[in-house]
C-alpha cells in the first residue's frame, strides 16, 4: 500500500477539511463512490474516490486529533489492488490542492 501524508494545521476545522478533500477531489473529476470510517481509526472519515470507468480508486482519510493525545492526520491511500496511473499522476496534485485549500503551508 502507498500512503501520502497531507499537511493540516494543528487545529484544523473538521468540517472544512472534509469540504475541501471532497471540492478538490470533485473539481479534478473524481467521483465519490463510498463515504465510510474505518475501525481502526475511530471517529475517522474515510472516502473512496475513482475516476468514471477507469480501474482503480483512490481512498483518503481523515482522522480528528484528540486534545494532547495525538495529532490530527490527513492522508491519501492506494492499496495493491487498487492501483492506476491516473492515480499516480495526480497524487502530487490533490495534495497540493488540498494543503491550498486548508492555507497550510509548506
Amino acid at each position: 500500500m502507498i500512503e501520502q501524508e497531507i499537511k493540516v494545521s494543528k487545529r484544523p476545522d473538521d468540517s472544512a477539511v472534509a469540504v475541501a478533500v471532497q471540492d478538490v477531489c470533485k473539481a479534478e473529476g473524481l467521483e465519490l463512490q463510498m463515504k465510510t470510517s474505518l475501525k481502526q481509526y475511530p471517529g475517522c472519515t474515510h472516502w473512496h474516490f475513482k475516476r468514471s470507468s477507469e480501474r482503480g480508486i483512490l481512498e483518503l482519510t481523515w482522522w480528528p486529533g484528540e486534545a494532547e493525545k495525538r495529532a490530527s492526520r490527513l492522508w491519501l491511500s492506494i492499496h495493491g489492488n487498487r492501483q492506476a496511473e491516473w492515480i499516480s499522476e495526480l497524487i502530487p496534485k490533490l495534495k497540493a490542492l488540498i494543503e491550498k485549500r486548508l492555507k497550510v503551508s509548506s
